[in-house]
């Protein structure tokens, strides 16, 4: 569901789930015994299928639980930026909310791994790896934060987007002004490839790009099109640099103090939404290249041009094994092949 929130400034919305959450954690009678509502917060657009599968997701709760346990989706940040909602999830004023692992990684620095520069090789393995050992890893990392993570949502690949010129060697980043997340790795990244890395929230990119504050960023397609970034972007390069996903997460007390029945339908409901939106994110991906080729000029790597992007980039790999964890680096290197 589509919330409205007019006249509601973020912070009374976080206050509002805030009274949500904290009833949650506090009260643990059974499912048959009064109706529970959860608040999902996100910070995407209607038109993503992140949001049709946080809509997905609601759907079902609602319905394996005949209207007992309830979420109400908030998107398109209504209740705060990415970092705001994450540390409300964190802290149990919030109920759940989704976020790459550029900025779990704020609160879990394992998850750092996942945006090192052309570590991994397809979705397939990235899913694979999520749904295996090195997702158990970081799933358990979680509940030492507070948080219980619940699924992994596809995003795909990101790329190398600018007003400035086509880029296709490392040596065309050189001197541009490239809007990053607000993670380390990123910006050692880009500052490797001798950009001028600037964080900005997502909510932030269109303004910046439109006011000249950043040349230009690194996006994934779909997004493209749902935030409509190609209204203030020139050239895509498809530099595939990174491949990206969303972490569902939910405050671990709230989690905790759930009854089984509750537990078994939270989960069964995110299983459909997230095998959804696996299936359905490459086909957006690929109508929406298709589309965003109609609007502003793509260009691809070569296999030369990748490898040296690649080799140029490599040694971040070093630089945040400390932080990250070496046995965490060695697992996500085995099960995501690096490129």
């Amino acid at each position: 569901m589509h919330k409205q929130t007019t006249g509601l400034t973020r912070r009374a919305m976080l206050a509002v789930a805030a009274g949500g959450a904290a009833a949650g954690v506090l009260a643990k009678p059974a499912l048959a015994q009064r109706a529970r509502t959860l608040r999902l917060g996100s910070p995407q657009p209607v038109e993503s299928n992140y949001h049709r599968a946080a809509v997905m997701f609601a759907a079902e709760v609602a319905k394996l639980s005949s209207d007992r346990l309830k979420v109400d989706v908030f998107p398109n940040a209504q209740l705060g930026s990415i970092n705001e909602m994450l540390n409300a999830v964190q802290t149990g004023t919030l109920s759940m909310t989704l976020a790459v692992p550029a900025w779990y990684s704020g609160i879990m620095k394992p998850m750092d791994v996942f945006t090192l520069p052309f570590l991994v090789r397809s979705p397939e393995r990235l899913r694979a790896a999520l749904d295996g050992p090195l997702g158990d890893v970081m799933k358990a990392k979680a509940e030492a934060a507070n948080l219980h993570f619940m699924n992994w949502w596809l995003m795909g690949a990101r790329h190398m987007v600018n007003n400035v010129h086509p880029i296709n060697t490392p040596a065309d980043v050189a001197g541009l002004k490239m809007r990053v997340i607000s993670s380390p790795v990123y910006i050692e990244a880009f500052k490797a490839l001798g950009a001028n890395p600037v964080v900005l929230d997502s909510a932030e990119i269109y303004l910046g790009m439109q006011q000249k504050v950043v040349d230009g960023l690194e996006y994934p397609v779909p997004d493209m099109i749902s935030a409509k970034l190609y209204e203030v972007s020139k050239f895509m390069s498809l530099t595939g640099h990174t491949t990206d996903f969303f972490v569902v997460s939910m405050n671990k007390p709230l989690w905790d103090g759930m009854s089984a029945e509750e537990k078994a339908i939270l989960t069964q409901a995110m299983k459909t939404a997230t095998d959804w939106e696996w299936e359905a994110q490459p086909v957006t991906t690929r109508e929406a290249l298709t589309k965003l080729g109609t609007l502003i000029q793509i260009n691809e790597l070569s296999a030369e041009n990748r490898a040296a992007f690649a080799t140029q980039t490599q040694a971040i790999y070093g630089k945040f094994e400390a932080s990250i964890g070496k046995d965490v680096l060695d697992l996500a290197m085995r099960n995501l092949g690096a490129a």
